[in-house]
């Protein structure tokens, strides 16, 4: 899983890269020079660590994804302008975005507009995006166009059709992922990676001021660029940065001080992982080491086999389940075995989040 963060100048985005980095154990890369901060970032898991404890593992090792820290778009990047603009080829590879937000007052900061408004913020940095996948689209149309007038049809005309209603689709000024496409259609646009097709956490960045109250700026956010694949959140990036340098004794003081949520951090990796549609299964029975693994909602049982190892995918034969909330509810395998709760699937089962599973392989 890749996550780009991404917004205008003066959003905090950095300080909300730099944030997730230490929540997740991770070392922040470096950034606010000419290249984007990447880090690996653990994703925090309290029933991997439950299931260590039962399983006494020698080895725990959690699900991580890659935050990719971009350098800041200006109006203009759909065009190649701005230093950001660079990145949007690496911003293509991502797997979802967090668009950062400015929604806080700082008289010292030079901002792209002289008033703080989250939603036209968001519709700029949007407008952008959408520039910068018609010129994909139009780039791709013009050389599909050539080869029809040459008298290659059938994969080049159905092609140029979906990228023709994609372009009617963004000159409308709407995002990829709002338009209705049949799976062959998805996997002809997925080569091309356009940035709008992206699932995409809009995170407002909020002052002091404003924990603990409601946001009018949430709702108008909603309503600006609320829809498929995209969702809608808040912190305060500076309070929560500084909150996570201090010791565990202080830190839950302080939180409680300014009104900060415990969980701020678990509930932006959630909402990455709720965008793209990801759960959770596990291995480690036998107490070497306990694993988290993430996978598609609704990928197979010979799928999950897969992302473990290959030759578990090749030789699969049966996978032994059970659910961690059976596995918690009575204490052990081996009472999950005699009340029946530990059962053997086939190929075709459908793994479902929390299972936890054991591959009976031959190669």
């Amino acid at each position: 899983m890749r996550v780009g963060i991404i917004g205008l100048p003066a959003t905090g985005k950095s300080t909300v890269f730099d944030f997730l980095c230490e929540m997740g154990g991770a070392q922040a890369g470096q950034h606010g020079s000419n290249e984007p901060g990447v880090a690996a970032v653990q994703v925090p898991d309290p029933r991997l660590d439950h299931l260590a404890a039962i399983f006494t593992a020698k080895k725990v090792t959690h699900a991580t994804f890659e935050l990719v820290d971009f350098i800041a778009l200006i109006r203009g990047a759909g065009h190649g302008e701005g230093l950001g603009s660079h990145f949007l080829g690496q911003m293509r590879q991502m797997d979802a975005l967090v668009h950062v937000l400015r929604d806080f007052e700082d008289a010292r900061i030079a901002h792209v507009e002289t008033t703080v408004d989250a939603a036209r913020d968001a519709m700029l940095v949007n407008t952008e995006l959408l520039l910068a996948d018609m010129d994909v689209v139009d780039k791709r149309l013009n050389r599909l166009e050539s080869d029809l007038k040459k008298g290659k049809r059938d994969e080049a005309e159905r092609e140029a059709d979906l990228l023709r209603r994609c372009r009617d689709w963004l000159v409308a000024e709407r995002p990829i992922r709002d338009l209705d496409l049949g799976e062959e259609d998805q996997k002809i646009l997925r080569g091309f990676a356009l940035l709008t097709a992206k699932p995409m956490l809009l995170l407002l960045n909020i002052g002091e001021e404003k924990l603990g109250g409601e946001n009018p700026a949430l709702e108008r956010l909603e309503k600006a660029l609320g829809g498929k694949g995209v969702r809608v959140a808040q912190l305060c990036a500076k309070a929560e940065w500084e909150v996570s340098q201090l010791p565990d004794e202080d830190a839950e003081a302080f939180r409680a001080d300014l009104g900060l949520q415990g969980d701020s951090f678990i509930a932006i990796l959630h909402a990455c992982l709720d965008l793209l549609g990801l759960i959770t299964f596990y291995t480690g029975e036998g107490g070497e080491e306990t694993r988290a693994w993430t996978i598609p909602s609704g990928s197979t049982a010979l799928k999950a086999a897969g992302t473990i190892h290959t030759d578990l995918e090749r030789g699969f034969i049966r996978a032994e389940v059970i659910n961690f909330a059976d596995l918690d509810a009575t204490g052990s395998v081996a009472a999950a075995r005699k009340k029946g709760l530990l059962r053997l699937e086939g190929k075709e089962y459908r793994v479902a989040d929390g299972d936890i599973i054991t591959v009976r392989f031959n190669v």
